[in-house]
């Protein structure tokens, strides 16, 4: 599990040990996944311009590239975690190899690359959001205080009903959202995902950073890249603005998972 070595950089220190305070207004975490280093490193400045941190999720080897990038973002106040070495589906897995072989084979890994480039990183968040109670044991007893699971059946507008035709609109959906105050006994997140590939409403995530800020309540979203008219299960840029500025409109603060408050049981 993690452990920290007595070389390891007082600043890094600090920042685990900080113990943010509990939330008195609502929460947007807004979670990116897999190793879209250039679009995430290019938005840089855009979060800077709202006060806004992300968690950026890195599946594969924590190579070099992914060390010059992870350390870049981390530097800026965003939250890594950790997404699979093979992306494998954790339930799956287990029940196929193992909760210790699957963990020693997907996790370790990554836990250990990312241990020894000295990035902070507490959370872990699960590959097509395929997760077991058993799972979620696994990496609490393993040191990890947050995991990112996936809200069943909640996918963002699909005009064509490709996805869900019976769906409820998102800011209706009360599976959605959990009231800010509850953070402090949550150690799983359920996102939902935005992307093209889901066709994706941005009026409507609007409408659910308002309910956010207006009922302080916690919303996960989650995408893959950033960029301009991104495709796929990326979120476009112009998009992502439009989320930071209504939240600084609304005053909603957009947190990391490292900058929630902890977990207290």
């Amino acid at each position: 599990h993690f452990t920290l070595r007595s070389d390891v950089p007082r600043t890094w220190l600090m920042r685990v040990a900080e113990k943010p305070p509990k939330p008195k207004r609502g929460v947007l975490c807004l979670t990116f996944d897999d190793r879209n280093f250039k679009g995430w490193e290019s938005a840089l400045p855009l979060f800077a311009k709202y006060g806004a941190h992300a968690t950026f999720f890195t599946s594969g080897p924590i190579d070099n590239e992914a060390v010059k990038v992870l350390k870049k973002l981390s530097g800026a106040g965003h939250s890594i975690g950790l997404h699979g070495l093979r992306h494998r589906n954790a339930d799956e897995s287990i029940a196929k190899r193992g909760a210790d072989r699957y963990y020693w084979e997907e996790i370790v890994p990554q836990q250990d690359a990312i241990k020894w480039a000295y990035i902070p990183c507490t959370s872990f968040a699960y590959p097509n959001c395929r997760r077991s109670d058993e799972s979620d044991a696994l990496f609490y007893r393993n040191g990890f205080l947050r995991v990112r699971g996936g809200v069943k059946g909640a996918t963002p507008f699909d005009p064509k009903g490709e996805k869900q035709a019976d769906r409820k609109p998102l800011v209706t959906n009360e599976a959605v959202f959990f009231p800010a105050d509850e953070l402090p006994r949550r150690r799983r997140l359920d996102t939902i995902i935005m992307g093209e590939a889901y066709h994706t409403d941005i009026d409507e995530i609007l409408a659910c950073v308002r309910r956010v800020a207006e009922r302080k309540e916690v919303l996960t979203i989650t995408s893959h890249n950033i960029a301009p008219n991104a495709k796929g299960i990326s979120m476009k840029l112009e998009w992502l603005e439009k989320i930071l500025a209504l939240a600084q409109e609304l005053a909603l603060p957009v947190l990391g998972f490292d900058e929630l408050p902890p977990v207290t049981k």
